[in-house]
C-alpha cells in the first residue's frame, strides 16, 4: 500500500486523515483566502526581478509536484522532458499544450475517486461550447479567491472597506448590511438582478452607489446603451469590471463614457483564475507573474510574439494545469525578460464556414469592425453557408450614415473579405441579448463543421 505523501496518493489511516484535513480547509476557505492575499503583491512592481525569481522558483516546484502524477508523467515522457528540464516560465514550451477537450476528459475520471468528494466542483460557463466540471482543492480555491481581492487591489480598491456591487449569481445572497461584518462596514457587497428591466438595474445601482461593480461584458453593454439612448444617468463607480468576454475598443469608449474612467480589464477563466489586468488607459496587460505564467505559441506551439494564449497557474499544484489553450489569440512584448500582454484579440474558434470547407476566421474581418464608429455592438450568426444574419444597435449619437447607408457600408466591407460572398441581412437592436450563461458569442455559426 502506497503511504499518502501528495493528495493524489493515499490509503489506509493517512487517507483518513488526508480527507479530514480537506473537509476543515473547505470550512476555513475564507481564512486561507485571508492567509494568501497578506502575502500576495498588491500593487503592480515597478521592478520585476524579485517577482520574476518567485515565478521561477514556482514553476520547479510545479513541475516537480506535476510529474508525480500519472496524467502528466505520461505528457513528459512522450515529451522526452524531465522536470529538471524546466527552469523558468519560457523553458514550459518543452511540454505539450492542454486543451480543454483534454481537461474535461481527465476532470470526468479524476471525479469518479472519492478522494475528491471535499473538494470544490467547480463548472464553466460552457461559452466556447460544453461546460466543463474542473475539480478545486480548498486550499486553490481560498488562493483563486484571494488572488481575485488582488486583482480589485491593484486598481486602489479596498474591498474591506468600500462597497462591492455584483450581478447575481445561483449562489448569492441579498446583499446589505446583512452580515456580522458588514454591520462593521467590512466586505459590504450588494446584488443587482442583471435579468430585470433596464430601468429597474439602474435604480438599483444608483440606489447602492457601488464602489466597485462588476458584471459580464454584455450585461454592462445592455445598461451602458439604455443609458445612453435614453439620456439616463448611472451612478458612476469609482472601479469596474466588465468579466466573461473580451473588451473591444468600442465597448471601451462606451464604458467611459456612461461609466467613468476606472475600468479595470481582468483576463482569466473560470480554469485558471485571474491571469493579468489591463487597468484604466493602459495598452497592454500586466500578468500576475507570481502565481501564472502567460505565454503566447504559433501554430507549432513555439513561442512567438502573436498566436495562441497560453497560461499555467502557478498555484495549483494539487491537480496542475501545465500550458492550458485558453482559446484566445494574443500579441505580446518581452521587455527585460517580463512578458506583457499587448493585446486579446479573441477567440481562435469564432469562425464562419463555407461548403468548400475553407473558413474566415474573427480575425480577418476584425479591423473592419475596429474601425466602424456607426456601430455600438454587433453579433453574427451564420444561418446557412450561403446566409449571415447581424444583429447590431445603431450608434445614433455618433453616426453620420443611416441604418441603409451602414448596411451598404458593412456588406461590402465583408463580403470583401469573405472567401465567398454572403447574403447579409441586418436586425437593428436597442441591444442584443446575452446567451443563457449571461455572456455574448461574437459568431454563432449554425452550419455543420
Amino acid at each position: 500500500m502506497k503511504v499518502a505523501c501528495e493528495n493524489w496518493y493515499w490509503s489506509g489511516e493517512a487517507g483518513k486523515e488526508e480527507v479530514m484535513f480537506e473537509k476543515l480547509e473547505r470550512k476555513l476557505v475564507n481564512v486561507l483566502l485571508f492567509f494568501d492575499l497578506f502575502k500576495m503583491k498588491t500593487k503592480i512592481p515597478e521592478d520585476f526581478n524579485g517577482v520574476m525569481r518567485t515565478q521561477d522558483k514556482r514553476v520547479r516546484k510545479l513541475v516537480k509536484r506535476a510529474y508525480e502524477i500519472p496524467f502528466y508523467r505520461k505528457r513528459f515522457d512522450e515529451a522526452g522532458v524531465k522536470p529538471e528540464d524546466i527552469r523558468t516560465g519560457d523553458d514550459l514550451s518543452k511540454l505539450p499544450l492542454l486543451t480543454k477537450d483534454e481537461l474535461r476528459a481527465w476532470m470526468n475520471e479524476e471525479a469518479k475517486d472519492p478522494k475528491y468528494d471535499c473538494w470544490f466542483h467547480d463548472t464553466t460557463s460552457g461559452s466556447s461550447g460544453i461546460p466543463l466540471m474542473l475539480l478545486v482543492s480548498p486550499k486553490e480555491k481560498a488562493y483563486n479567491m484571494a488572488n481575485w481581492f488582488r486583482v480589485m487591489m491593484c486598481a486602489g480598491y479596498n474591498p474591506f472597506k468600500g462597497k462591492t456591487m455584483s450581478r447575481k449569481s445561483a449562489h448569492s445572497i441579498s446583499g446589505g448590511s446583512d452580515t456580522f461584518l458588514q454591520h462593521f462596514g467590512i466586505l459590504r457587497r450588494g446584488f443587482v438582478d442583471q435579468y430585470a428591466p433596464e430601468p429597474e438595474i439602474v435604480k438599483q445601482i444608483n440606489a447602492y452607489k457601488p464602489d466597485f461593480l462588476y458584471m459580464n461584458k454584455s450585461e454592462f453593454m445592455r445598461i451602458c446603451l439604455y443609458c445612453k439612448q435614453n439620456h439616463v444617468e448611472l451612478e458612476k463607480p469609482k472601479f469596474y469590471c466588465p468579466t466573461g468576454e473580451k473588451i473591444d475598443d468600442t465597448a471601451r469608449k462606451l464604458f467611459a463614457e456612461i461609466l467613468g474612467p476606472g475600468i479595470i480589464d481582468s483576463y482569466g477563466t473560470a480554469e485558471t483564475g485571474a491571469a493579468m489586468v489591463r487597468l484604466f488607459d493602459n495598452k497592454e496587460y500586466t500578468v500576475h507573474n507570481d502565481s501564472f505564467v502567460v505565454n503566447i505559441y504559433d501554430e507549432k506551439n513555439r513561442p512567438a510574439k502573436e498566436g495562441n494564449i497560453v497560461v499555467t497557474p502557478l498555484y495549483k499544484t494539487d491537480l496542475p494545469l501545465i500550458n492550458y489553450a485558453i482559446g484566445d489569440r494574443g500579441t505580446c512584448e518581452v521587455r527585460d525578460g517580463v512578458r506583457y500582454i499587448t493585446s486579446v484579440q479573441g477567440r481562435m474558434n469564432d469562425f464562419f464556414r463555407y461548403e468548400t470547407g475553407e473558413v474566415t476566421t474573427f480575425f480577418e474581418i476584425a479591423p473592419i469592425i475596429a474601425h466602424c464608429e456607426d456601430i455600438l455592438q454587433m453579433r453574427f450568426i451564420q444561418e446557412t453557408y450561403h446566409k449571415i444574419h447581424i444583429q447590431c444597435v445603431h450608434n445614433k449619437a455618433e453616426s453620420k450614415l443611416s441604418k441603409e447607408e451602414v448596411e451598404k457600408d458593412m456588406t461590402a466591407k465583408l463580403n470583401a473579405k469573405f472567401k465567398h460572398p454572403f447574403e447579409i441581412v441586418y436586425d437593428w437592436m436597442d441591444s442584443i441579448p446575452p446567451d443563457k450563461n449571461g455572456k455574448l458569442r461574437m459568431i454563432v455559426c449554425k452550419v455543420q463543421d
